[in-house]
C-alpha cells in the first residue's frame, strides 16, 4: 500500500508543495488527508479518488466514460443501489463488475453479493459520479426521451401557451435538456427558430448533434424561461444579451453561460456548459506526450516573458493554461488571473474577474495587477491592442505572462499580434513561446476496431510518405455508447513555437507567416499534424479526425 501524498504527486494531480501544505494543514485540524485535499481546492473528487484506488493497488471506473450495461442495472434496485452508493455496470462471465465511492465497505460487498449471488469485481469511483450514475441509470436513463416528448406534448395542451408565460412544462423541459447536455458530455446546446419549429442542437466532441424539433409555439417561453434564469431583460428582444446560470443536479454544480442574438425568426440561444470538474486536469491527461509535457514543464519555470495558448474557440486553450498553473508552487509564487469568467478555483492563486460594468478589463486588471508584486499573470484573452501592450510590458518587466489567443495555428500568432498594432521590435524581447492546439475526438474503446487504409486512401489523404500508412490502423464500428458516431471523449494535439534567435530575425523583419512555420520547424517545432499522426499510429484516433481539424 502506497501513501497517498506520493501517489498524488506521481501521478501529477498535485505538486510536493502542495502535499506538505496539507499536510500542515491535517496535523492543525485533525482530519483526513483526502478532506484537506478537497476543502483546499488541491485535487477534486474523481482525483482523490482514483489516488485512493491506486494506493490500495484497487482498479478505478471512471463512470462518465464506461458503458453501462443495462443487465446490470437490472440485478441492483435503486435503493439499494443509493443506500450503500454503489453502482454496478458491467457483467463479465459470473461477475458482476460494481464500483463504489468506498471499496473497503464490507458490509455493502457482503450484503450485495447476498443480493445478486454472484461474484464481486469491485471498482472504486468517486462519490459524485457513483450518484450521477444512479440518477440516470435507475431515473431518467434512456427514457430521457420519452419525458422530452411528454413535456413538450403537455406544454403545448390546454388552449396554448400565450407570449411571454411559462408553464411548469417548459420549466422541466429546459431542466431535460441541461441533464442530457451534461449526461451526453455537451459543452453547448442551441436553440435555433425557423419559420415552423425550433431546432435544439448538442455540440458533443466538437461536432454538431441535432436532438430534437420543437414546435415554434414553445420557442419564447423556453426563450423566456432561460432569459429569467439568466437574469436577462426578458422585454428586450431586438439586442443580443448575454448571461449565466447556476444549474445543481445530483450534487453536481455546472455553470451555463447563456448567449441571446435576434434573427429573423426569433431570438436565437446558445447555452455553454462548463463543468469545472473537466477544466481542472494534469498535462497527461490533455493527450500531451512525455517530451510535450517536459517542454510546457520548462515554460512555466521561464522566469519573464508570455507564453501564449493559441486556438479557435473551443480548442481548449484555458485548460492547458489551468493545467501549467498546476505545476507552479503556489507557496513561492504570487500568481494572478483575470478571466472573463473564472472557469475554475484554484489553491493559492489570486483570481479576478471582468467586469464590464464598472469598467475593469483585462489591460485595467494588468495595470493593477503590476502593484501587486506577481511573479506570474494570466490573463484570460489577448483581444485588442491594449491588452496586448499591457501583457508585453508586464511581460519586459520581470513577470511571466500567460495568455490566449485565437489563431489558426503557432506560426500565424505573430501575424495576429501585428495586425493588432504590436511593434515587431517588441516581440523578439517578450515572447517566449506559443502553444497551439486543437481538440480530436477519442475513439470509442467500446467498438473500436481494425482496418487497413486503401492504396487509393493513402494517395487521397497524402500519406504516402508516412512508414505507418500500410499498417494496421483503428475506427470506432458505432455503438450505444458514442451514439453510433464512433468516438467517445476528446484529447487535444498541439505544436510548440519556441522563439529563438532565428525566428526574432524573422519577426523582426516581418515575415511571412510561411517562412515563419518553416523556420520553426528547422528549429524542432513538431506541427499538430504530425503529432495528430502519431495519435493515429497508437490508435487514440483516426486520420480522418485529424484531417477535419488540421486543415
Amino acid at each position: 500500500m502506497r501513501r497517498l501524498g506520493e501517489v498524488l504527486t506521481e501521478e501529477q494531480m498535485a505538486t510536493e508543495q502542495q502535499i506538505e501544505l496539507a499536510l500542515k494543514e491535517q496535523r492543525s485540524t485533525g482530519e483526513l488527508l483526502g478532506n484537506v485535499l478537497l476543502r483546499l481546492g488541491i485535487v477534486n473528487r474523481k482525483e482523490l479518488s482514483r489516488a485512493i484506488a491506486i494506493s490500495n493497488d484497487l482498479p478505478f471506473a471512471d463512470l462518465k466514460s464506461t458503458f453501462v450495461e443495462p443487465a446490470a442495472v437490472k440485478l441492483v434496485d435503486k435503493d439499494f443501489a443509493e443506500r450503500y452508493r454503489l453502482m454496478p455496470f458491467a457483467i463479465e462471465g459470473e461477475n458482476l463488475k460494481v464500483a463504489m465511492d468506498n471499496p473497503s465497505d464490507v458490509v455493502a460487498i457482503d450484503a450485495l453479493r447476498r443480493a445478486v449471488k454472484r461474484p464481486l469485481e469491485v471498482y472504486a469511483a468517486d462519490l459524485e459520479s457513483v450518484m450521477e450514475a444512479i440518477e440516470f441509470q435507475y431515473g431518467l436513463g434512456a427514457s430521457i426521451d420519452d419525458e422530452v416528448s411528454r413535456n413538450m406534448v403537455a406544454a403545448l395542451g390546454g388552449g396554448g401557451i400565450a407570449e411571454g408565460e411559462v408553464e411548469p412544462p417548459v420549466i422541466r423541459l429546459l431542466e431535460l435538456f441541461f441533464i442530457k447536455a451534461i449526461r451526453d458530455r455537451a459543452t453547448d446546446i442551441h436553440l435555433s427558430p425557423e419559420e415552423m419549429i425550433t431546432r435544439i442542437s448538442f455540440r458533443v466532441d466538437g461536432v454538431m448533434r441535432g436532438e430534437y424539433v420543437m414546435a415554434r409555439q414553445l420557442h419564447i417561453p423556453l426563450i423566456t424561461r432561460i432569459k429569467v434564469l439568466s437574469g436577462m431583460n426578458i422585454a428586450e428582444n431586438r439586442l443580443p444579451q448575454d448571461g449565466s446560470i447556476q444549474f445543481t443536479f445530483s450534487g453536481r454544480s455546472v455553470d451555463i453561460r447563456s448567449s441571446m442574438i435576434p434573427t429573423k425568426f426569433g431570438e436565437n440561444a446558445v447555452l455553454r456548459v462548463l463543468d469545472k470538474a473537466s477544466v481542472a486536469q494534469g498535462l497527461e491527461s490533455l493527450g500531451m506526450s512525455l517530451e510535450l509535457r517536459q517542454k510546457i514543464e520548462r515554460l512555466i519555470r521561464i522566469p519573464f516573458g508570455i507564453v501564449l495558448a493559441a486556438g479557435p474557440t473551443g480548442s481548449g486553450k484555458t485548460t492547458t493554461l489551468y493545467a501549467m498553473l498546476r505545476l507552479v508552487n503556489a507557496l513561492e509564487k504570487n500568481v494572478l488571473t483575470i478571466e472573463d469568467p473564472i472557469e475554475y478555483q484554484m489553491p493559492l492563486i489570486k483570481q479576478a474577474q471582468v467586469n464590464k460594468k464598472i469598467d475593469f478589463g483585462f489591460p485595467q486588471a494588468i495595470r493593477h495587477f503590476l502593484r501587486q508584486d506577481p511573479d506570474i499573470i494570466l490573463v484570460g484573452e489577448i483581444r485588442d491592442l491594449e491588452t496586448t501592450e499591457m501583457a508585453l510590458q508586464a511581460a519586459m518587466t520581470g513577470h511571466l505572462v500567460l495568455s490566449t489567443i485565437h489563431t489558426n495555428d503557432a506560426a500565424s500568432t505573430i501575424a495576429r499580434l501585428l495586425d493588432l498594432g504590436v511593434e515587431p521590435y517588441l516581440l523578439p524581447s517578450s515572447l517566449k513561446a506559443v502553444v497551439a492546439q486543437r481538440l480530436i475526438r477519442r475513439i470509442c474503446t467500446n467498438c473500436k476496431e481494425e482496418y487497413h487504409l486503401s492504396p487509393a486512401e493513402i494517395d487521397d489523404y497524402g500519406l504516402s510518405d508516412w512508414p505507418h500508412a500500410r499498417a494496421p490502423l483503428f475506427r470506432g464500428r458505432g455503438c450505444e455508447l458514442c451514439n453510433e458516431s464512433g468516438y467517445h471523449g476528446r484529447l487535444g494535439i498541439y505544436e510548440i513555437m519556441a522563439v529563438g534567435p532565428g525566428l526574432s530575425e524573422l519577426v523582426s523583419a516581418k515575415a511571412s507567416i510561411e517562412a515563419i512555420k518553416q523556420q520553426a520547424i528547422a528549429d524542432g517545432m513538431v506541427t499538430m499534424f504530425e503529432y495528430g499522426l502519431d495519435h493515429v499510429k497508437s490508435g487514440v484516433t483516426t486520420i480522418d479526425e485529424i484531417l477535419r481539424v488540421t486543415h
